[in-house]
């Protein structure tokens, strides 16, 4: 497996589940009956036919190093215990959804089986179904997942023949390069290789300077220095709190436009008041303002999915200021200088100074880390771009898509937002000791995006 992949498995532990989910929210057909899910959905869920290679791997071996960098290809799967029903308590509200989500996010997956799990979830109110999907983040990162979600689904309401993203047709998922037994490379396309390795490594020096030197020059870019202590970045427990809501895009969009930002600053313009509230309500406000690690996803060809290619951004969130104007033209200039200096890398070069802005994040877990240096950043926004147009499952409408991510020593919460059609779907993963209360984000997200409404 890749550097990166591998890295997801050997940082892992009982308080670190290191899987990404997804909880979609479904209206059945009109015409499925009350044994719809058991007689018609569960069956099309565990097919019969084979599974993807992908979607066989596992650990070569469950305990040990060498588990952790290599891939063993399971011939047969359970798809029993890969794809589970259950069903909430009454009265069958999302926060009962939202309390089995939260525990399914907290818990590890079994290295002894491939890497991923389904539970497919009945009893809400309307008669809705939820499936809530969770995958190794070795196996795939969040674009990849979503992407494979959306291509199972149809944007045709009578399509029958959707299948599950693990039983789609090996083309649509594995790179070439990435099969779990490849095999050997020629001694010149190792030296090739090398020496391309070799000459990025040697500017990767150079760049760093002219990134260090310019974040001295210039004050809108945000580096891994920048972030101040909050509660939010101390050590994490093992449960965890999701929730989630869907916000209207237009609501987005009007305020991109009128202030002449993107979509993205808006997005970060939103969580940065929803933040401050949330701290501020907490009397846990610093007087420094947060900064947020922002994923980019890295791929040339966006029809690869599998493994991991993702940099990271650092941007401030200007959390400082009460005036959500000036919040959102800060994060603007922000992420512009960001912007500027990730066009300066190749695509290696960005991807090891992506590492060197998370780098903190990885020594977290080491005693003693936290108390002798601050946090790298305060919390992760994730923007992934999901389908552009209403889809179906075989007849079920998909309301939601909510992703749920990733939270570590130093990062108590991470927020990861799917664009679909016309809304964007929320998602906030969080620690449930160090970050109490989340759900006040979410309150505090439709308060924040009314303010920058007001004043543009």
């Amino acid at each position: 497996m890749g550097p990166t992949d591998s890295m997801f498995l050997l940082v892992e532990s009982r308080e670190h589940p290191m899987h990404v989910g997804g909880l979609q929210l479904f209206s059945p057909p009109e015409d499925a009956g009350p044994g719809w899910v058991a007689d018609e959905l569960l069956p099309v869920l565990r097919p019969p036919g084979p599974i993807h290679p992908r979607f066989r791997l596992r650990p070569a071996l469950p305990v040990g190093t060498v588990g952790n960098v290599l891939w063993r290809e399971d011939e047969e799967i359970d798809l029993d215990h890969h794809v589970r029903p259950s069903a909430v308590p009454a009265p069958g509200r999302l926060r009962e959804l939202f309390e089995l989500t939260s525990r399914w996010q907290g818990s590890l997956l079994d290295r002894y089986r491939p890497l991923w799990e389904s539970y497919v979830v009945e009893g809400l109110e309307g008669g809705r179904v939820a499936v809530f999907s969770k995958v190794h983040h070795a196996l795939l990162d969040g674009v990849s997942a979503l992407q494979l979600m959306q291509r199972a689904c149809s944007p045709d309401p009578d399509a029958r023949d959707c299948v599950p993203a693990y039983a789609a047709p090996e083309t649509s998922v594995v790179p070439k390069e990435s099969g779990p037994t490849p095999g050997p490379l020629a001694p010149s396309t190792l030296a090739r290789g090398g020496r391309e390795v070799v000459q990025e490594l040697a500017t990767i020096g150079p760049r760093a300077l002219q990134v260090g030197w310019r974040s001295l020059r210039d004050p809108d870019l945000a580096t891994a220095f920048d972030a101040p202590r909050t509660i939010l970045n101390g050590r994490v427990g093992a449960a965890r709190r999701f929730v989630a809501q869907t916000f209207e895009r237009d609501r987005f969009r009007v305020i991109s436009k009128a202030a002449d930002v993107s979509f993205n600053d808006v997005v970060l313009a939103a969580c940065s008041g929803a933040l401050r509230a949330y701290l501020d309500e907490l009397g846990a406000l610093p007087n420094r303002s947060l900064t947020a690690m922002c994923p980019v996803d890295l791929r040339d060809d966006l029809a690869v999915v599998g493994g991991n290619s993702v940099g990271a951004i650092i941007a401030t969130l200007a959390t400082d200021t009460p005036d959500p104007f000036v919040r959102l033209e800060t994060i603007h200039a922000s992420t512009t200088a960001a912007k500027a200096t990730m066009r300066q890398l190749s695509p290696l070069q960005t991807l090891l100074m992506s590492g060197l802005n998370i780098a903190g994040l990885g020594l977290a877990s080491v005693p003693g880390y936290l108390d002798l240096s601050g946090p790298p950043f305060n919390v992760v926004i994730s923007n992934v771009p999901g389908p552009r147009k209403q889809l179906w499952f075989n007849g079920a409408h998909l309301d939601g898509t909510y992703p749920a991510s990733i939270a570590y020593d130093g990062l108590a919460v991470n927020i990861t937002l799917v664009t679909y059609d016309d809304q964007v779907d929320f998602g906030i993963t969080a620690c449930r000791r160090s970050a109490p209360h989340v759900q006040r984000i979410i309150h505090h997200l439709e308060d924040s995006l009314a303010e920058l409404e007001a004043v543009v």
